[in-house]
């Protein structure tokens, strides 16, 4: 009877417990309702305020950066995104707006987002390690020791040497003096570095600025290498590195440049090696002392003043790189072109790539993509540049160059042969009509085309 009775009331059980299930569902969206709420008021509460503080402690810390805005952008004026963004010319925006569209290099802490709070060393960064990092063709990062700190020990004292010869307290002081005596806070400054044997390639930037328009010479810093390179760049009106530091290195950066063959070997490898070290550690000074950082090889011509594209290309974004067109572990970064702004994003970012020098091996432009692509950095704003406006310099660009020619703002005379190439284009600006021409000074004798003009 009882079974009986229990058969005849399971459609009330089962009722019941549909009901109970319902209810249930009900309460839990409504109190996820509410917290969603809460949350969302609360982070548009707090944007506000760190805006309200930000603009409140550093109201003239933009005034530049919003002269310098697009002509017309959608701006974000109470930290909610959609129907109640407003748009603002560039010579009508408030210091206000340009703080709130900065607003995310304020509100979180680096640790929020699983960015290092803290420069990384040689042994947390772990480069060799097979697990952790993408093995990518022609990765010389292919020590057994994760840390690679076991091998090519002769390469890792030639670095640490750069690093504690320009690192000494006394020659750092006098360094960062000399770049805040001669640059204007919180500006635009190029840093390149050169030798004797590409003194012509720096020369032919020189000459396509002039004939351009562009002026350089008061947003440049120059690092020569050894005597006779500081002697020509100091007689053209540039700001250099004072080169006491060379002395005390216990050896000799290679003055020298050959070119490279047509498989990319150059005989003066470890010279570049030095020379593109020493870069980081400069850059790196300009980041840390809140300057925008343009890292610029010299075998570069601009045709246009490309610094106002990357500043507005750059707003919301920490790093802007020329394209490196190749899949292998020198992809897609090209590290002779790169716009950086200093937050404490790239601060962080700049002494890690500094830390790694040791292990750098004979390629800069690797170790940037490796740390590009590091899980550590992966919130770095990281964006490549078009290539129709920021050219690379190859026989196959040379083919079709007078089609995109005019669409260049800055052209790279990349690989072998560069003075070849950049002759072949017409970028060759290092001729009399220049005030920077010396006849001495002109590669293979000005017979660009022949054979034997490997540079």
């Amino acid at each position: 009877m009882r079974s009986s009775l229990m058969y005849k009331s399971w459609p009330i059980f089962a009722a019941c417990a549909v009901c109970l299930l319902l209810s249930a569902y009900t309460y839990v969206m409504h109190s996820s309702a509410a917290i969603i709420r809460g949350a969302t008021a609360a982070t548009h509460e707090g944007a506000k305020m760190r805006a309200e503080f930000q603009l409140s402690s550093n109201n003239d810390n933009y005034n530049d950066s919003a002269a310098s805005s697009p002509p017309a952008r959608r701006i974000n004026t109470n930290g909610i995104s959609g129907d109640h963004a407003e748009s603002f010319p560039a010579q009508q925006q408030s210091n206000k707006s340009v703080v709130l569209a900065r607003l995310d290099d304020e509100i979180f802490d680096l640790d929020d987002v699983g960015f290092p709070p803290k420069p990384l060393t040689i042994e947390e960064v772990r480069l060799c390690d097979r697990e952790m990092q993408p093995f990518l063709k022609g990765s010389m990062y292919s020590c057994p020791d994760p840390t690679c700190l076991k091998c090519n020990k002769a390469d890792q004292n030639r670095k640490r040497k750069l690093i504690e010869v320009l690192r000494s307290e006394e020659r750092m002081k006098k360094r960062i003096s000399m770049i805040k005596t001669k640059f204007k806070p919180k500006s635009a400054v190029t840093v390149m570095t050169v030798n004797t044997g590409q003194i012509h390639l720096f020369l032919n930037w020189v000459c396509s600025c002039e004939r351009h328009g562009i002026e350089v010479r008061d947003s440049t810093l120059m690092v020569p290498t050894d005597r006779n390179a500081a002697n020509i760049i100091e007689r053209n009106n540039f700001t250099i590195l004072p080169l006491d530091w060379i002395t005390e290195l216990g050896f000799t950066i290679d003055a020298k440049y050959e070119g490279a063959d047509q498989a990319g070997w150059n005989p003066h490898m470890q010279g570049h090696s030095d020379i593109n070290s020493v870069t980081v550690i400069v850059a790196n000074d300009l980041v840390q002392n809140d300057y925008t950082l343009l890292l610029h090889d010299v075998d570069i011509v601009w045709q246009i003043d490309p610094r106002d594209w990357l500043r507005d290309a750059a707003i919301q974004r920490d790093c802007l790189a020329m394209f490196a067109p190749r899949w292998d572990s020198l992809g897609v970064a090209n590290s002779g072109f790169v716009w950086m702004v200093a937050n404490k994003r790239t601060k962080i970012f700049m002494q890690t790539l500094e830390n790694l020098l040791p292990v750098k091996g004979i390629s800069d432009q690797q170790l940037w993509n490796a740390l590009l692509r590091h899980h550590k950095f992966r919130q770095i704003g990281f964006r490549v540049l078009p290539l129709l406006q920021f050219q690379l310099l190859y026989d196959h660009t040379l083919r079709k160059w007078n089609q995109i020619k005019d669409k260049a703002i800055v052209v790279h005379g990349v690989s072998h042969r560069k003075t070849y190439r950049l002759a072949k284009a017409n970028l060759w600006f290092f001729d009399e009509k220049c005030s920077a021409y010396t006849k001495d000074l002109v590669p293979c004798g000005g017979d660009f085309m022949a054979p034997s003009c490997k540079i």
